[in-house]
């Protein structure tokens, strides 16, 4: 699981470009794992601040690893909540997940939806986002909108208007990069963002022969476009976060198709 955003506010106010946090999660044996004999091989280093993990003996080193026994909330206070404040404060980010098939990307960007133990990146940060607007100034005005799509087979599908396939990545005069004819919904409150994604989802499913192996080679990507006005000084900013569940890592991934966004 990584987050990139193109500006973020790491201990302080002033942002630093470029930022890149790597964090790695281990999930706990399944039943089906359990059940084969299968070990629990990782080993956690006392001491390594929970930065490093052992494997066979070698040591690797990320920005936070998280333990098979960490909630939701705690893995997302970890990864994305800073992320949050930054594109309120109108800057772009991307978080993603990346990780074989079955080893638990979807639960950690979606999780249980309805589950507010449960839940998700996803719903999280857009439970924070309207809090966060929620307690700002009145004279603030905020536009949010979001687009839902995926990328198979080296192709961008709409999952909000099913209709529209092969869509193309553009570049606008501001260097930033967009999904030429993505849909675009305005949305007022966390139940339509939801709604959204249970729409996406849905569409992502339909005519599919076999939904594990069309999920686990495609990557979907959800966006969230807040625009903010100061009415007061008309003082204009906008943030863009791309969340990102990416296909299984034992597949042929199109990077160079995720890459044109993901760091704009």
């Amino acid at each position: 699981m990584s987050d990139l955003p193109d500006l973020a506010l790491e201990g302080g106010e002033v942002p630093r470009e470029d930022t890149i946090r790597v964090i790695c999660r281990f999930r706990p044996l399944n039943d089906a794992e359990e059940r084969a004999g299968s070990k629990f091989v990782v080993k956690f280093p006392a001491g390594s601040e929970d930065q490093c993990v052992s494997i066979g003996g070698k040591v690797y080193v990320f920005d936070k690893v998280l333990k098979p026994n960490c909630t939701q909330e705690f893995v997302y206070s970890c990864s994305a909540k800073q992320i949050v404040k930054d594109v309120l404060s109108g800057y772009n980010g991307t978080i993603f997940a990346y990780g074989q098939t079955s080893s638990g990307k979807t639960h950690t960007m979606e999780g249980v939806i309805g589950e507010p133990d449960l839940q998700g990146i996803i719903p999280r940060i857009v439970n924070d986002i309207f809090n966060h607007i929620y307690a700002m100034d009145e004279n603030l005005e905020f536009h949010i909108k979001v687009s839902y799509f995926e990328i198979y087979l080296d192709k961008i599908r709409d999952l909000l208007d099913p209709s529209k396939v092969n869509l193309a990545v553009h570049e606008d005069k501001n260097k930033s990069v967009y999904v030429k004819g993505a849909t675009e919904r305005f949305v007022s409150s966390p139940e339509e963002v939801l709604e959204v994604i249970e729409e996406g989802k849905s569409n992502r499913h339909i005519a599919v022969t076999n939904m594990n192996e069309h999920s686990s080679r495609s990557h979907s990507v959800f966006l969230i476009n807040v625009k903010q006005e100061n009415l007061e000084n008309q003082k204009k900013l906008s943030g863009k976060l791309y969340l990102v569940d990416l296909a299984g890592s034992e597949k042929v991934i199109e990077p160079h198709v995720l890459d044109k966004y993901a760091r704009k």
